[in-house]
């Protein structure tokens, strides 16, 4: 990001300087058939669409191999941990800074009116894109550590931004959710650019509820105790009057075309170069082997994860993976054009919630929300892919219950959720940082220190272009080091 505005900066003062100041230049910059005001719903939807099509190595397949859903077979080097430096590009100049117009655009006094009230009510519009700036500035904090925050969306104003301490981007992404959820109001028109939930209010609420379980939970490694804040504002969320994402239908998903712009992302990478791991395929069957999981008994979400139940995984972590003969995920639920995948579903809002209760952060009982997330696991496959599953769900909960008092409940609770969020990587990083649970071996051909990667080393420009924030950056890192192996703040 800093690149292209250094660029586009010295572009503008070669041009500045060279030019002759008796020609005016206004009506040639002008472009006749352009916009002449901001189109707030455009912004929002283009905002939606860019983070839900993000595709590639670094913005969506790294973090499955780092949780061993999947395995590499040809291009081996991101699971076997290359220490390679990774761009946030996208979200910077794509899906955040379009969210941040937005808000500003509705909350300037001078754009108040028919037209701006015709995109949704103001409060509504900002309300949603708060919410989904404070998702992806999550999923940015928690892939790289302390980042341009306050000073992250001020272009050319500010070519050098300052760092922000994980532990404040926290607070503030927190607090953002809370305000956003509390200013919308679900008796006004939701925002038409609103492709996600197509403009219903209530159920940005439960969307904002339920992401606040998600975000405090994250700190809970750092905040394990019932009076910190996280668990605090666990509580608020779980209490809120707006209710959380309880059901299929409460749920936000990301649904695709085959048109340009609106693919599912996993259709433009080659699906020969991706297989199941067999830890994956193996944990699913119940069977030892490769499984890193307590769990025994076949999960009958293999039949909708996997290309072919009977098939096994490519073994993890090698430079010479053969796929001849192996799993694939499945095509037609996963990789097609149209595909459809998750953003956050009531499976995991309620294995967060086992989660903290388990910790003692609430009162409710820890087997009632580990079955109800595990059901809901299998009834939303079943709601979003059309298949039939939901029937066994029951048994395998059972199971998985008897597994518990075996192991452990926070095992089995963790277990799950790396099962559930299946492929929503991102995620499943985060919470495999937290718990380190599954037990996972690192690649045996490993080209880092032989760590699974805890981040992403900061993007080539950062140290050169702002040089100064970025070894701030650095230094809160364990160890001091802008290496994948090094720790960020709520990892420590």
């Amino acid at each position: 990001m800093k690149k292209l505005n250094f660029i586009i900066l010295s572009l503008f003062l070669v041009f500045g300087l060279t030019a002759c100041d008796t020609v005016d230049f206004d009506d040639i910059n002008k472009n006749p058939n352009g916009a002449t005001e901001i189109s707030a719903s455009g912004l929002m939807s283009s905002a939606i669409m860019d983070y839900a099509t993000i595709t590639g190595r670094d913005y969506l397949i790294r973090p499955t191999l780092n949780v061993q859903y999947q395995s590499q077979v040809t291009y081996t080097s991101e699971m076997r941990y290359s220490e390679s430096k990774a761009s946030w590009y996208a979200y910077y100049v794509g899906a955040m800074s379009s969210l941040d117009q937005v808000i500003k655009y509705n909350q300037d006094p001078d754009n108040q009116g028919a037209t701006l009230n015709a995109q949704g009510y103001p409060a509504n519009q900002i309300g949603v894109s708060m919410i989904l700036k404070s998702v992806i500035a999550k999923r940015v904090t928690d892939t790289w550590g302390d980042i341009p925050y306050s000073e992250g969306f001020m272009g050319l104003e500010n070519l050098a931004p300052a760092y922000d301490k994980q532990e404040d981007i926290y607070k503030s992404i927190i607090a953002d959710v809370k305000a956003a959820r509390d200013m919308m109001d679900s008796n006004e028109d939701g925002p038409i650019g609103d492709i996600l939930y197509n403009g219903n209010i209530a159920q940005w609420k439960k969307f904002a509820n339920s992401f606040l379980l998600q975000a405090t939970l994250q700190l809970s490694k750092k905040y394990p105790s019932a009076s910190d804040y996280p668990a605090v504002e666990f509580n608020n969320a779980l209490n809120d009057v707006n209710g959380l994402i309880e059901t299929p239908s409460d749920e936000a998903w990301f649904q695709y075309q085959d048109l340009t712009g609106f693919r599912n992302p996993w259709f433009a990478n080659r699906t020969r170069d991706y297989f199941l791991s067999q830890e994956f395929t193996d944990a699913l069957k119940g069977n030892a082997a490769l499984n890193p999981t307590s769990n025994t008994t076949f999960d009958d979400r293999i039949s909708v994860y996997a290309k072919n139940t009977s098939d096994d995984g490519v073994p993890y972590g090698y430079s010479n993976g053969s796929g001849s003969g192996k799993n694939q995920m499945s095509t037609a639920n996963y990789w097609n054009a149209d595909s459809s995948l998750p953003m956050l579903t009531a499976s995991y809002t309620y294995l967060n919630r086992a989660d903290a209760a388990e910790m003692g952060w609430t009162s409710e009982d820890v087997m009632e929300m580990l079955t109800n997330g595990i059901e809901l696991s299998f009834e939303t496959l079943d709601a979003h892919h059309g298949t039939a599953i939901a029937g066994n769900a029951a048994t395998y909960a059972a199971a998985r219950i008897s597994d518990a008092s075996s192991f452990s409940n926070a095992q089995v609770i963790a277990e799950e959720k790396w099962v559930s969020l299946y492929p929503s990587g991102f995620d499943a990083w985060a919470e495999w940082r937290r718990t380190e649970v599954p037990v996972l071996a690192p690649a045996t051909d490993f080209l880092n220190s032989g760590v699974i990667p805890r981040r992403y080393n900061y993007p080539v420009e950062e140290s050169s272009l702002n040089g100064s924030n970025y070894d701030i950056g650095v230094q809160a890192l364990s160890p001091t080091t802008d290496n994948n192996s090094s720790k960020v703040w709520w990892d420590q």
